[in-house]
């Protein structure tokens, strides 16, 4: 058993090369933009607290030509009203409101939006997101190549307390990874909050359609959809312009609930990727927990198991220092040593609840 987990975690140590490398491979984004106009569709619900903030990063918006089309739905509070309020000034921007009817849930509403778009370009965002006012023409320039369909960009997490910052260096270690895959033409995510993409070819795919099984989706099973008929159409946004910036969640449960939404999507169309991903991450997990707990018998001694925890510090911490510096953000050395004493205890447990019960989001509740 000892000799599997240190093959394991040795096999891991190796890999970690490969992001490392293809992320700094990766050119950064042009500045140029792409002129023609753009649609950005904005679901909501129950978003009053985190709306004004959204519609002041739209508005500050140097790109030429874009319209907004916000998504109502089925809201309980007072986001239609506060939005209307928001909105009532002559805007720099063209938008339209939508409330949905018959349908609910984000895809519903990303798909009533995409239908009205007039723009060539679809960009997603979230209703609690903010960004600067380059972001638009950032997170489009891609486009000006006629092979690149679609566009993912970097989303980090902002927040003051502890546990939020932890999740700043957690996300940013995946998104990360992400990102370097997919300079790999190896996509595996994406995320909904930073996202673009050629309407033509969310038809061509017929959008949505055999991803409904789970509510989320809208971003990575899309992007699997884009990826397996254009191998090499989708690009990262490497670019400091291009971040998206959401609060972190700020307490446990909240977070657990997301990482379980998480893995909903995972099962879906069962990609050998992302199954062989997942699993990997949760082998290598129990190989470093199974060789403390070897160490503490005393089968191995504490400078081998010192050794591989410190090269695995070092790998990590290469890769997200990188993508952090790469886009202008700080990043917390502090904040990823002490991530890195309860991580493989967190990934097993998640692991393990994300396989069972249900999960709540937007204040609805879904099976697993």
């Amino acid at each position: 058993m000892v000799l599997i987990a240190v093959g394991i975690v040795g096999c891991y140590l190796w890999l970690l090369l490969l992001p490392i490398v293809a992320w700094k491979k990766m050119q950064v984004s042009s500045s140029e933009g792409y002129r023609r106009k753009i649609s950005v569709i904005v679901p909501f619900r129950n978003e009053e607290a985190n709306l004004t903030r959204l519609v002041e990063s739209l508005k500050a918006q140097t790109h030429s030509s874009f319209e907004v089309l916000f998504i109502n739905d089925h809201s309980t509070d007072d986001s239609l009203k506060t939005l209307n309020r928001l909105l009532e000034k002559k805007e720099p921007f063209s938008f339209g409101i939508i409330s949905l009817e018959e349908t609910q849930g984000k895809k519903a509403a990303l798909a009533s939006g995409i239908a009205q778009a007039s723009g060539e370009i679809i960009v997603t965002t979230d209703a609690d997101c903010w960004f600067n006012e380059n972001w638009l023409t950032a997170m489009t320039s891609s486009f000006s190549n006629p092979q690149t369909q679609m566009i993912t960009g970097p989303v980090v997490l902002e927040g003051a307390s502890f546990f939020q910052k932890l999740q700043r260096v957690e996300f940013g270690a995946i998104l990360a990874s992400s990102a370097a895959l997919i300079g790999l033409d190896k996509p595996t995510m994406a995320n909904g909050a930073n996202l673009a993409y050629r309407k033509s070819v969310f038809d061509e795919v017929e959008g949505f359609l055999g991803i409904e099984q789970t509510p989320s989706g809208d971003d990575e099973l899309l992007m699997m959809k884009f990826a397996k008929k254009y191998p090499k159409g989708v690009v990262f946004a490497k670019s400091a312009e291009a971040v998206v910036y959401t609060l972190a969640h700020s307490n446990w449960a909240d977070f657990v609930q997301q990482r379980k939404r998480w893995a909903s999507k995972w099962k879906v169309g069962m990609r050998w990727s992302t199954i062989f991903s997942a699993l990997f991450v949760y082998l290598v997990q129990m190989a470093f927990v199974g060789l403390l707990y070897f160490t503490i018998l005393g089968e191995i001694s504490f400078s081998l198991f010192a050794g591989l925890w410190l090269a695995k510090m070092v790998l990590e911490s290469q890769l997200i220092a990188n993508y952090f510096n790469d886009l202008k953000q700080p990043y917390s050395f502090l904040h990823f040593v002490l991530l890195q004493t309860f991580y493989p205890f967190y990934v097993l447990y998640v692991g393990f609840a994300s396989n069972f019960g249900r999960f709540q989001w937007k204040e609805r509740s879904f099976k697993i």
